[in-house]
């Protein structure tokens, strides 16, 4: 508080204590070479603790939990002729808060290590008109410091939709959002008539060119494959934000009368329409001011610049602030006792209270920090809401590190007793184009651990991530893969904490696996290469293998892997399409996909509670609120919920049946629409592709959708013989299998090729008429099924098809033909092996074939009489792995291992059990599937990782090369 203030140092002094210290200053960058909204190199240091950076969990005055950290960054860094350069921007430190923090609420903030509490804000918008961006590109959006990324492009009817994401100066971004300018508005969803299950496709590909997202709007003018341009772009801005450094002091209020506080007096008098609130001196004699304000209660729309003044009385020149709130007795919304209440909406047995904030800093947005003008104030909002979701305090100078100048000062701090700098970056022993020493020490004195971990070769940057604040999640978007596959460390194996109950699932279905799995990157035998389709493009196709809802039931002395516990997954980068000869992998095996079969599923009536109970009492997650969508298909979850402004927003998200989320998360509002003169724009209906929703009523924990359907897929067919190309003329005929193929008329005017297929006797089996391929038919492929099998004849294991791209040359028809095809068909056993069924999967966008799924109906006890389990066998007979537990003692797994054979070799991987573990879920492999796993726990694996590689703990000797990474953090499925 304003009494407690101690200023040892003035700011005058230390402005010239750091000058004398640090000459090593540089000329600032122009606006636009600023690193805002770059990432660090990929090959940064990451230290995720340093005692001076807190992470930190408080509570507002409503009870509603905020989670705290902060951290230090250091990017865009160049060393030569030993010396480190950094630009102006490049080095800053970054407090955050989960959700956001807003005023009127006493939302807790980290500022420099010091628990405040924001108490106001000044709110602003950005409008930017006509902006392009090309694809792969982080491009400036004007002066605003945020970059507008445009991540890939992808096609359906090959015409083009984007993902794209809003890129924040600190490099954080809450979400890839898709536009498009080419296809049906999600309103367009309202005209369609369909029945419920299993229905045809849909036609039509829905996509908005417009995204809406709270206080955030996107309009789309033009999206190529190469670049998008927008109409409009409207994001929020803060121009100021107002921190009390001290906690709050709450006095109950006395109507036409006063209360002390220190040496002043604050009146209340009542008023029809609130309070008039006069703060006085000591004697009542001087008035340093009065106001009539309301009481504070829990309405969004009091955060309005236009409405929020009504609710506190500030008094600057005295470093005041007063609000009356309806507090709950004992202060149970508070972080000061035990227990607490939530009651967002309505407070029992209330009452009215003074609460009085002293000790106020006020910033403003890109202005210097108000205790060191080294560093300027960077305000960043929460994209949904407008409120602040981050402070950023950057270098305002390009730095110079080099032998004769190795430390640089952090931005000073606020504190009662010893305003100081809050951290001293150290670089030193530079050799030509490295460095070989790089730390940062705190406030306290600690310093991490040598940021170079192999000081003899050195590093070439000194970019560096030292602490946990949440935003590394998109800084390492680029390179977090890279990073967890790691080789230098073996296999990281994190200990089990184990418990009374092992958690039980009876069916793995739906369940990613436990987010302390191991996760073995490369394993000889499991299949990771590119190819390319007949248009040229480069495919990634990968295998892996992963274990989930395995426990440990020490009752019987026993391990089980439930029901679609152990999969076997074969995915592309993107879905594999017919008529282009892509292929995938299957059970090692190159395998050309020839057709599919898909439809709608769709579901009407549909009623979503958000209830995330957990009636086992063991902790274990059962989201019985999923709501099921056709068999094994999909499941749609109810998230959670929000306010803005008072208005309910629902969290949805589709979950496929192998664990991972299909997309983004999507919300669902009511009467947010562009009309009325909201604040806030969410779209009232939902439809992404062939996926829509259009609800009939939103509410906080209950939703009821009028209709929602989704893609499903029944079968695939599919060869491992790679196709064969032909030229054929009327009368022309080719050997296809066991059959002959004849081509009876080529009509290049009309785009058709009449075909029959006759059998050894020359008799025929089958004719057609492929075709038309015209520019309807053509508009239509690859995805939709009819338009597909027009230039599709299929029989038996056989199949021919038109080249969609060069149909006809010379007055000859071009084929690709199809031999030894096998057909997949969902939830049945796999042909060369019973013990595992069949679950092709499907994407959510457009009906292709997804993922191949591999997984046991029936549950799999090991235990020391049968230690070992084979994996799917393939047409030889011959498994593709094997599960092989070396030490379980009835109730801890001491070591097991997954090995394959791989040209006659039999390759293993790491003790996957180097610390003691309670279950055998794993990860094994690399595919999209596996990639959406790890990002469930992302953070606190790196964490682990760093954490290891410099503890002081770690073992002089790894015995199997793995290492343990300690306890995990809970994350929220």
């Amino acid at each position: 508080m304003h009494k407690r203030r101690l200023k040892t140092i003035s700011l005058v002094f230390f402005a010239w204590l750091t000058a004398l210290a640090w000459p090593g200053l540089a000329r600032s960058a122009a606006p636009e070479d600023l690193p805002r909204g770059l990432t660090p190199a990929g090959d940064m240091a990451f230290m995720p603790k340093l005692a001076g950076l807190r992470n930190k969990t408080y509570h507002n005055q409503y009870g509603h939990e905020k989670s705290l950290s902060e951290a230090i960054v250091l990017r865009g860094s160049d060393i030569a002729e030993g010396r480190a350069t950094v630009p102006a921007g490049g080095l800053f430190y970054i407090s955050e808060t989960s959700g956001d923090a807003a005023p009127l609420s006493r939302d807790p903030f980290l500022v420099l290590g010091e628990h405040a509490y924001l108490v106001d804000l000044a709110t602003d918008q950005h409008r930017i008109q006509n902006f392009s961006v090309a694809q792969g590109e982080k491009k400036p959006v004007g002066d605003t410091g945020y970059r507008m990324w445009f991540d890939y492009a992808t096609d359906h009817y090959e015409k083009p939709y984007a993902e794209l994401a809003l890129v924040a100066p600190s490099g954080g971004w809450p979400l890839e959002f898709p536009i498009a300018s080419e296809f049906p508005d999600r309103e367009a969803v309202l005209d369609l008539k369909t029945g419920e299950g299993h229905q045809p496709q849909l036609e039509k590909f829905y996509l908005d060119s417009e995204y809406l997202y709270g206080a955030t709007r996107f309009k789309a003018a033009k999206v190529g494959f190469e670049e998008a341009t927008f109409e409009s772009i409207t994001f929020p801005a803060i121009t100021e934000a107002t921190f009390a450094m001290s906690r709050p002091v709450a006095l109950e209020v006395r109507q036409e009368d006063y209360r002390l506080y220190f040496d002043k007096r604050i009146y209340a008098f009542r008023r029809p329409d609130g309070f008039l609130v006069r703060v006085t001196d000591f004697w009542g004699r001087k008035v340093f001011g009065e106001k009539l304000i309301k009481p504070v209660t829990a309405q969004g729309y009091k955060t309005l610049m236009g409405e929020k003044d009504k609710y506190h009385l500030t008094l600057p020149e005295i470093d005041l602030r007063v609000e009356i709130i309806i507090h709950p007795s004992w202060m149970k919304h508070s972080d000061f006792v035990p227990w607490r209440v939530g009651k967002a909406h309505g407070f029992q047995h209330g009452k009215l209270e003074f609460v009085i904030y002293d000790d106020l800093l006020t910033v403003r947005h890109g202005e210097p920090w108000p205790l060191d003008e080294r560093y300027t104030v960077i305000l960043e909002p929460d994209l949904k809401t407008g409120m602040l979701k981050r402070l950023v305090l950057e270098n305002a100078e390009a730095l110079v590190f080099d032998n004769q100048h190795t430390r640089y000062k952090g931005p000073v701090k606020w504190s009662e007793v010893w305003n100081r700098p809050a951290f001293t970056v150290v670089a030193d022993d530079f050799d030509g184009d490295v460095v070989r020493q790089l730390y940062v020490r705190d406030y306290y004195w600690m310093r991490t651990d040598n940021m170079v971990h192999w000081p003899a070769d050195g590093r070439y940057n000194i970019d560096f991530f030292v602490g946990s604040s949440p935003v590394l999640e998109p800084i390492l978007e680029h390179s977090f893969l890279t990073r967890l596959a790691d080789p230098s460390l073996g296999t990281v194996v994190e200990e089990s904490r184990f418990t009374s109950y092992p958690k039980v699932i009876s069916d793995a279905s739906f369940y990613e696996p436990d987010h302390t799995a191991p996760f073995v990157p490369r394993l000889k035998g499991l299949m990771r290469k590119l190819s390319r389709n007949r248009k040229g493009e480069r495919l990634l196709s990968a295998e892996s293998i992963f274990i989930r809802g395995s426990y440990v039931d020490y009752d019987n002395n026993r391990i089980v892997i439930p029901p679609a516990g152990l999969c076997y997954s074969s995915r592309n980068a993107r879905n594999i399409r017919s008529l282009a000869g892509e292929k995938f992998f299957m059970l090692g095996k190159w395998a050309y996909l020839t057709s599919f079969e898909s439809s709608t599923y769709v579901r009407k009536n549909v009623h979503l509670d958000a209830w995330k109970n957990r009636p086992m009492g063991d902790g274990n997650l059962m989201y019985w609120q999923d709501e099921l969508l056709g068999v094994r298909n999909k499941a749609l979850r109810f998230n959670k919920s929000f306010y803005l402004d008072d208005r309910p927003v629902a969290e949805l998200s589709l979950m496929k049946y192998s664990g991972n989320r299909w997309g983004a998360h999507f919300f669902l509002a009511q009467g947010l629409d562009p009309q009325g003169g909201n604040r806030y724009r969410m779209p009232e209906l939902f439809a992404e592709g062939a996926t829509y929703i259009v609800p009939e009523y939103v509410g906080a924990n209950y939703v009821k959708l009028k209709e929602f359907a989704t893609p499903s897929i029944e079968a695939i067919s599919f060869t491992y013989k790679k196709p064969k190309e032909v030229l054929l003329s009327p009368g022309g005929t080719v050997k296809l299998g066991g059959f002959t193929l004849r081509c009876t008329t080529v009509d290049a005017a009309a785009r058709t090729v009449a075909l029959q297929l006759l059998d050894e006797h020359g008799a025929t089996v089958t004719e057609k008429v492929l075709g038309p391929l015209d520019a309807a038919t053509i508009d239509l492929l690859p995805q939709y099924q009819e338009a597909a099998r027009s230039v599709q004849l299929m029989y038996a294991d056989v199949q021919a098809e038109m080249d969609v791209k060069n149909p006809f040359e010379d007055g000859k028809a071009r084929l690709w033909l199809y031999t030894g095809i096998q057909r997949l068909e969902r939830d049945t056993p796999f042909e060369f092996d019973a013990r595992f069924v069949v679950h092709p999967d499907v994407c959510g966008h457009c009906y292709q074939f997804n993922e191949i799924l591999l997984d046991n109906p029936e549950p799999i006890i090991l235990d020391k009489a049968n230690p070992v389990y084979e994996g799917p066998r393939g047409r030889d007979g011959k498994p593709l792995f094997r599960i092989v537990i070396d030490d379980f003692d009835g109730e801890m797994i001491h070591a097991w291992h997954i090995e394959t054979e791989y040209r006659g070799k039999i390759e293993k991987t790491d003790n996957l059990a180097f610390r003691p573990r309670k279950n055998l879920d794993v990860l094994v492999g690399v595919t999209g599937t596996v990639e959406g796993f790890l990002r469930l726990s992302m953070l606190p694996r790196l964490g682990f990782m760093e954490s290891w590689r410099t503890g002081a703990k770690a073992p002089a000797t790894k015995l199997s090369g793995s290492v343990n990474t300690g306890g995990s953090a809970h994350i929220k499925r």
